[in-house]
């Protein structure tokens, strides 16, 4: 099912939802091994410091310092642990979904190209695909973010005054943005989502 030059834009959308409906009886593609592994290896690293902070952390427990490293918050250790914990589950690993709204919602994902991809069923499945990726790379960077908040916790609740080094903070908050930035650069500008000239996809 293709669309015309003169096709409506009411013509456009029900092409469209009978794209995703197609699209959605067909198997999924499966995730790459790279972005899995990204994922897996977040994750582990997450996990591990969520039971070292349980383990370790004492009843109170700095978290909130102020530029120079210096703490000017505290909580206690049922919050820092807490925190770690929902902080991902909350607003992280449910952004794995996104991927599956191109299924029944094609619209209400934007991409490079994203006209060429929800031309036809096959497309619209690698373009899921793509997305899942993308967003299981861009999850696995956050979580790494919050495991390393809590290694500074961590740590910090075992120095005197709870005070570490200012540039910590800096230097991670600065390597996930950059990678951050890296993703979303590469997403937007590399060949990634440019129409593929696979015969599946034609």
């Amino acid at each position: 099912m293709v669309g015309g030059a003169g096709e409506s834009w009411q013509q456009r959308e029900e092409r469209r939802r009978q794209v995703a409906r197609e699209a959605r009886l067909m198997a999924r593609e499966p995730a790459g091994w790279l972005p899995r592994l990204v994922l897996v290896v977040a994750t582990a690293a997450w996990l591990a410091t969520l039971a070292w902070m349980a383990a370790t952390l004492p009843e109170r427990v700095p978290t909130h310092w102020s530029g120079g490293g210096t703490p000017d918050g505290w909580s206690s250790r049922a919050f820092a642990v807490g925190f770690a914990l929902v902080t991902p589950l909350v607003l992280f690993y449910p952004m794995l979904w996104i991927s599956r709204l191109v299924m029944v919602w094609p619209d209400g994902v934007n991409a490079p190209h994203k006209e060429w991809w929800l031309d036809r069923p096959r497309r619209l499945l690698r373009f899921e695909r793509l997305l899942r990726e993308d967003l299981m790379v861009i999850v696995g960077l956050s979580v790494l973010l919050m495991a390393g908040i809590g290694l500074i916790m961590g740590y910090a609740a075992h120095r005197p005054g709870g005070t570490v080094p200012g540039w910590w903070f800096a230097a991670l908050v600065g390597g996930f943005v950059g990678a951050l930035a890296l993703v979303i650069v590469r997403v937007m500008t590399g060949p990634r989502y440019r129409p593929d000239d696979d015969p599946e996809l034609a």
